[in-house]
């Protein structure tokens, strides 16, 4: 019994040390954390501080002025013809000869010819018209001779009468007329089959597809490649309806196109037209841009449109870290908190540019917590914003 006991007190003993360590690490860890805070508070930082005074929030402000900036943006595009025209004959034949610049690729000039339809059928067609009018031209000439024969027989023999229309053939030259209008007609329409055995194009193009050669029997309306007009080259482009208009762009605003390759010159060109309706999936809207002829660019290739606008003296220039939101400031008002809202137009190497607010007594650059609305302020630092 008497070992029991003495375990009992040996074991109470070690619970009062053990518990008078506890309350000895409790009053360190307390006194560690007061140390700590006042370190803190006596350290300089972006963060804001509590002044001597309860409950006065310490920032820095600065005063935004009016400026002028340039709001860019780029996007990208792809090149595009703005039509692909099928090389289709206007008339049948056989390929007599060949362009060398009728290959996918190739460049062909106005007036060129790219190739040749054997015209002897055309050629004696034109002939056959041609004789066809020197005979209503003849017959013509004949029934009118004649006319005047009857004419002149009829005022013989009834001077005070009006000759009839019968007895001066007068229906059957104007049938003879009408033959002889026609023939010149066909003349004309075998002329032109004739010039058509030569296809050309009155605009520089290049071919992106070429089905002919030599010997090939052509259909007149068949399809035998493809060519797009070198100065019908233009880019699409996709941007947001706000963009849009931040930028103010439309039909005959000037951009810049930079091609996917280092080695080209940036190209100047012009909108020339707006999409009228936004992308189902995307919901961004197409601009058309018209390159240059001189353009050394092709369908498909991907190039990056750099545009720009000038706001004059109207937006503020503020440093980033005054936002507290994705859309909000604090300022400093009456000596108390407030909040601002903003809109956003360009943010460039730590700023954004805004439109002008009531910035009251300075915008807060100090990070400051959403909830300290309306806490009193001690202004520490007050800047301008210069332009």
């Amino acid at each position: 019994m008497k070992r029991v006991i003495e375990a009992f007190h040996v074991k109470r003993t070690s619970e009062r040390a053990v518990g008078l360590i506890q309350i000895i690490l409790v009053v360190l860890v307390v006194v560690g954390t007061i140390g700590i805070t006042r370190l803190i508070r006596t350290s300089g930082g972006a963060a804001p501080d509590m002044s001597a005074s309860l409950e006065q929030v310490v920032v820095d402000t600065v005063s935004p002025k009016r400026i002028s900036h340039t709001i860019t943006r780029t996007v990208t595009g792809t090149v595009e013809a703005r039509a692909l025209v099928s090389i289709t004959p206007q008339v049948s034949g056989r390929v007599e000869s060949i362009s060398p610049s009728m290959a996918p690729g190739k460049v062909v000039r106005a007036g060129e010819a790219l190739f040749t339809i054997d015209g002897t059928d055309f050629e004696l067609a034109l002939e056959q018209a041609k004789a066809q009018v020197a005979s209503a031209e003849a017959e013509l000439l004949q029934t009118r001779a004649t006319a005047e024969n009857f004419i002149k027989d009829w005022k013989r023999v009834f001077p005070n009468e009006p000759t009839p229309a019968l007895v001066a053939k007068e229906p059957q030259v104007k049938a003879l007329e009408a033959q002889l209008q026609s023939a010149k007609a066909a003349v004309a329409q075998a002329k032109l089959n004739l010039s058509r055995t030569s296809y050309r194009l009155s605009y520089d193009a290049r071919i992106t597809d070429s089905r002919i050669e030599r010997g090939q029997l052509l259909n007149a309306s068949g399809q035998y490649g493809s060519l797009y007009a070198l100065d019908g080259l233009r880019v699409r482009a996709s941007i947001t309806p706000q963009e849009l208009g931040l930028l103010s762009l439309e039909a005959g605003s000037e951009v810049t196109v930079k091609p996917e390759s280092s080695n080209v010159a940036p190209i100047r060109a012009a909108i020339s037209s707006v999409g009228g309706a936004l992308a189902d999936a995307t919901r961004l809207q197409t601009i058309f841009i018209e390159l240059p002829e001189s353009a050394p660019l092709v369908p498909g290739a991907f190039v990056s449109v750099l545009a720009g606008h000038t706001v004059d003296g109207d937006v503020f220039e503020l440093p980033a870290e005054a936002l507290v939101t994705t859309s909000s400031v604090w300022t400093v008002a009456n000596g108390k908190l407030k909040r601002a809202d903003v809109e956003i137009v360009d943010s460039a190497d730590g700023k954004i540019f805004v439109r002008p607010f009531d910035a009251a007594d300075g915008v807060v650059v100090t990070e400051v917590p959403t909830s300290f609305i309306n806490r009193p302020v001690k202004i520490r630092r007050h800047d301008g914003v210069k332009s």
